[in-house]
């Protein structure tokens, strides 16, 4: 047990060596089968290691026989001997390169170890705009995607494999139409038309997936052989998503600053008259009261209800130029979420929506105001109980995204959902489609989370709406 324990220790060892070593290196058990296979070696080919281990030497070595056949010739090799094997690569490609063969006998399969001596020239002579191919795929930041002829997906960069949920290996060689099914042609930045030499450029398209949403920059073209047809097409595109983020946050805000302005402005003089108004509609109700004037007492009652709504108008503007004293300290969200989880049902209640929370504990602290967030996260909360009818739910989840950072939130309602034509307009000061809303619940929301270097994002289909609020925490 000690000397299967020692062997495979030093297997393990070996192989961490090879896979650095200035020579090409491919390793294959008494099977047939690939072991591993170093890093000069996948250069030059062109392969990934996920493409060729545990699949049969044939995927590498080009060898007019079976295993067996070559099994026999290694065996036979001796170092004064010219062995000489060819060794093929992606897209045709194959090098000729003289092999050296180590076996390891004590190792259970027995393997073989073939090093390819000269493999390093063909790897030195790989152009300079074939690396910069190679790095511009696998840049994370560019959503690369090719299609062949036959509108077949060739290549996908991990950029655009982490938009749209995929994984490399199951989308190669697939038509197009498989590798998108389920998403609406106005979403779709890969197309079959793409080869009738329609293209795109800085085109601009919002892709949902996932509760999240994406901000994307497209270009798209066809490609040519020497003689002008067609063979293929591609696709690169941009995440803007935070760079459209930012430049919505810088307009509102301008925004928010105007109406901050002019409210400092004239609060003072609104307020005033409305104060008298008041005073004396109360006056004349009390007479009305004293007279028994009942159906004249009504109308006082609206025209004051009407100048109470103005008040609170007046408020909520004011807020939004010079929002009250905030205190922050260190704040954990699903504390804060716990608290207000009794308003939030009791308002579910009243519309016959039910109320779930899926909060991921072990969150970090945030700095913030815990009453602001909680006038934020009540405010998104009601307009999902508002907007769907009995029989909804709206489930408030929290989760960790370690990478950036950040704390999530989603606030995600089963209802309608908002029309694509006035997502971009919530958060405007004074949109609404509430009868009685006054438009500056969602501005006010925003404002708060833009002041804690957070962001709120909305997603919505035809099966729901989902407010996503980013924190930042350190």
């Amino acid at each position: 047990m000690k000397e299967k324990i020692r062997l495979e220790f030093e297997l393990d060892q070996f192989f961490k060596y090879i896979y650095q070593a200035p020579i090409g290196y491919l390793v294959i058990d008494e099977e047939g089968k690939v072991r591993t296979i170093n890093q000069l070696f996948l250069r030059a080919s062109n392969f990934t290691k996920e493409e060729v281990v545990s699949q049969s030497f044939a995927k590498v070595i080009d060898f007019n026989g079976d295993w067996q056949e070559l099994k026999k010739q290694i065996q036979c090799y001796t170092f004064e001997q010219n062995l000489r094997l060819v060794w093929k690569g992606l897209n045709g490609k194959k090098g000729n390169s003289k092999v050296i063969v180590w076996k390891i006998e004590d190792a259970s399969p027995q393997l073989f170890v073939l090093g390819f001596l000269d493999i390093h020239k063909e790897e030195k002579h790989l152009s300079l705009l074939s690396r910069f191919a190679e790095n511009f795929v696998a840049e994370t930041s560019i959503g690369i995607i090719v299609v062949d002829k036959d509108a077949k997906l060739v290549e996908i960069s991990p950029l655009a494999c982490k938009i749209f949920n995929l994984t490399k290996e199951e989308v190669l060689n697939k038509p197009i139409e498989k590798v998108f099914p389920d998403i609406p042609d106005e979403q779709l930045v890969c197309k079959r038309t793409l080869l009738d030499g329609i293209s795109l450029r800085n085109h601009a398209m919002s892709f949902s997936i996932n509760k999240q949403r994406f901000d994307l920059l497209v270009d798209s073209n066809t490609m040519k052989d020497e003689f002008g047809t067609i063979v293929g097409a591609y696709v690169v595109f941009k995440d803007v998503t935070n760079l459209r983020s930012l430049e919505q946050q810088v307009l509102q805000n301008d925004r928010l600053a105007t109406i901050g302005q002019i409210a400092a402005g004239t609060a003072h003089e609104i307020r005033n008259p409305l104060t008298s108004i008041r005073g004396f509609l109360q006056i004349l109700k009390d007479a009305l009261t004293k007279n028994h004037l009942t159906h004249e007492l009504h109308y006082t009652d609206i025209m004051l209800a009407e100048i109470d709504r103005i008040n609170k108008l007046v408020n909520e503007i004011l807020l939004l130029g010079k929002p009250k004293h905030a205190t922050y300290k260190l704040v954990d969200v699903n504390k804060v979420l716990l608290e207000i989880l009794p308003i939030i049902k009791n308002q579910g209640v009243l519309y016959g929506v039910e109320v779930k929370y899926l909060l991921k504990p072990g969150l970090p602290m945030i700095v913030a105001d815990s009453e602001l967030l909680k006038q934020v996260f009540l405010n998104i909360a009601k307009n999902g109980i508002e907007a769907i009818a009995d029989g909804g739910v709206v489930t408030v989840t929290t989760k960790l995204d370690e990478e950036n950072k950040r704390v999530l939130v989603m606030i995600h309602d089963n209802g309608p959902g908002i029309p694509h034509y006035l997502v971009d307009k919530i958060f405007d000061p004074f949109f609404t489609t509430k009868e009685k809303g006054t438009g500056l619940g969602l501005s006010i929301c925003q404002k708060i989370i833009h002041d804690l270097g957070g962001s709120i994002r909305v997603s919505t289909k035809g099966f729901g709406t989902t407010f996503q609020v980013l924190l930042p925490y350190n």
